[in-house]
């Protein structure tokens, strides 16, 4: 399990300037980020390398901020990755609330991100399947 902070935002411009330059300015790394927005409002979905730290220098700095679990799987970076994992989620009934990918950087893995409405059931299944989940401590390596 990795923890995600989910940052809600005005949807007004600089929003997400702000949150880039306050984890930049205390020496946060982002991994990856996700933004959706609604007519009012945004998420940003940010994985970094110090979530505490993060989530800290945030609230200080006036922003609203929500730790969630998500589960992280790698697969080759090639077409139908995605498709098998989500295929057999799907045939095992796993119900995916949102999900987003990366690749690392040599382009040979994609690390997908989930968030599940059941979180134990998607991971058992995951690994029954023979998927490759990552903990939060062997991040960094799988973006290499």
């Amino acid at each position: 399990t990795i923890n995600q902070l989910s940052v809600f935002l005005e949807n007004k411009v600089g929003q997400l300037a702000q949150v880039c330059k306050v984890l930049a300015d205390n020496g946060v790394s982002l991994v990856t980020l996700s933004l959706a927005e609604t007519q009012d409002f945004g998420i940003a979905r940010l994985i970094v390398d110090n979530h505490e730290k993060a989530e800290t220098v945030l609230r200080t700095n006036k922003f609203l901020v929500k730790t969630t679990p998500v589960i992280a799987v790698t697969v080759p970076d090639r077409p139908g990755g995605m498709a098998q994992v989500v295929s057999t989620l799907s045939e095992k009934g796993c119900d995916i609330e949102y999900s987003y990918a990366f690749a690392s950087s040599n382009n040979e893995q994609a690390v997908l991100v989930f968030r599940f409405k059941n979180e134990d059931q998607s991971k058992a299944v995951l690994t029954e399947a023979g998927f490759t989940t990552i903990a939060e401590n062997q991040l960094q390596e799988a973006v290499k």
